[in-house]
């Protein structure tokens, strides 16, 4: 009734929990192919045969197969073949980036020590986000799914807001960041309240990241500007780390302020595993990306056994159970051995009926034809005996 049936879902995480691919029997072979999900609807990697349990009919399986397939920055995107002929594309989860740039005008300096560190900063920036190129391609580990990205200005003046018009919020789309940063940015005008950016990023990158499953990395353009008590940096510090997100500082701006206010960036990144350069040419700012930037991995998992269960007449059935921080969660499928090819257990006066016909009979035929021939031959005697000449 149920062999070579398949039962499949389209999406690879339609809902939280334990969702299923494709549920498939063909001859004696069950295959069950799934992902586990978590409440954001990311699917989770890192399971093994040890979180996996498949029963038949309430009796568990010893000799079950299990295969992980997994996107990770290895290899960031597949296509993951189901067993009832469908397919499912599995993407590595690249980071969320939050990048606080101290775009005031204070970061020029002024008199002897006028400059364009804001312009310094942008292309730092630049160089960070964008391969060398005519277009500059996007720097990304995973080409078919980029990280996210969203801009956050320091405010100078209470009510502004941190991020730009035309960036309200993160996006994959690097040109429109890059377009904001030339021509779209609001440039501030006095001292910037840059550690209240930098904890508002914080904040906003690990909330993109937790719903996505990704990594959070927030990357800080300035000149350290910012007067900050050692309680409140503390404060910063444990707020990345609890919020898992990595902190890059990139320092711009003049030769004074960075001598007396670099330390703050240094410390800043070096506290959350990340890291500070001063001034950092492009392929600093490239080198960067490439050593700091992660993807999360993505896997489905596929579970096969073949079934010993015979024709009773009675429904079966396979439960695979998987073991997670929430609980077990559990599927259970419908098999058969209907065209399974294999043999079958059949009632005993069935069986010896079907032998008595095919041994009696063949028996049967052979007697026949000797009796026949003999009865022709004895036939054949007694006309020679009756044609026979009498001699006188």
């Amino acid at each position: 009734m149920w062999a070579g049936t398949s039962f499949a879902q389209s999406s690879l995480c339609s809902s939280p929990g334990l969702n299923v691919l494709a549920a498939t029997q063909t001859q004696r072979t069950v295959t069950i192919q799934f992902s586990v999900c978590d409440n954001n609807g990311v699917p989770l990697s890192g399971y093994t045969q040890n979180a996996v349990r498949l029963n038949e009919d309430g009796r568990p399986l010893a000799n079950v197969s299990f295969q992980a397939l997994t996107a990770d920055q290895t290899n960031p995107a597949l296509i993951a073949p189901l067993a009832n002929g469908n397919a499912v594309a599995l993407s590595a989860i690249p980071a969320s980036i939050g990048i606080v740039f101290d775009a005031t005008q204070l970061l020029n300096g002024s008199g002897s020590n006028l400059g364009d560190h804001i312009g310094a900063g942008r292309i730092a920036i630049e160089s960070f986000l964008l391969e060398s190129g005519d277009p500059p391609p996007p720097r990304t580990i995973v080409p078919a799914n980029p990280e996210r990205v969203a801009v956050f200005i320091p405010a100078d003046q209470p009510g502004q807001s941190l991020r730009p018009n035309d960036l309200p919020d993160f996006t994959a789309d690097r040109y429109l960041v890059i377009n904001t940063l030339r021509v779209g940015l609001p440039v501030r005008q006095g001292k910037t309240n840059l550690f209240a950016a930098v904890q508002a990023a914080i904040e906003a990158t690990a909330r993109d990241a937790r719903q996505r499953g990704a990594p959070a990395l927030v990357l800080v353009v300035s000149d350290g500007g910012d007067a900050l008590t050692g309680d409140a940096f503390n404060s910063l510090v444990s707020q990345a780390t609890q919020q898992n997100a990595r902190i890059l500082t990139f320092g711009v701006g003049t030769d004074r302020a960075l001598q007396n206010n670099g330390f703050r960036l240094q410390q800043l990144a070096e506290s959350t595993g990340g890291r500070y350069w001063q001034r950092p040419s492009a392929d600093d700012a490239g080198a960067a990306f490439a050593q700091f930037m992660t993807a999360n991995p993505t896997s489905i998992y596929t579970v096969s056994y073949e079934t010993a269960i015979i024709d009773d007449g009675q429904p079966h059935q396979a439960t695979l159970e998987v073991a997670t921080p929430a609980g077990n969660l559990t599927y259970t499928m419908p098999i058969s051995v209907t065209g399974s090819g294999n043999s079958e257990l059949l009632p005993v006066w069935d069986v010896l009926i079907r032998q008595y016909f095919l041994l009696a009979v063949p028996v049967l035929i052979l007697v026949t034809a000797i009796v026949v021939l003999i009865m022709a031959l004895f036939r054949g005697g007694i006309n020679s005996v009756t044609q026979a000449p009498t001699k006188r």
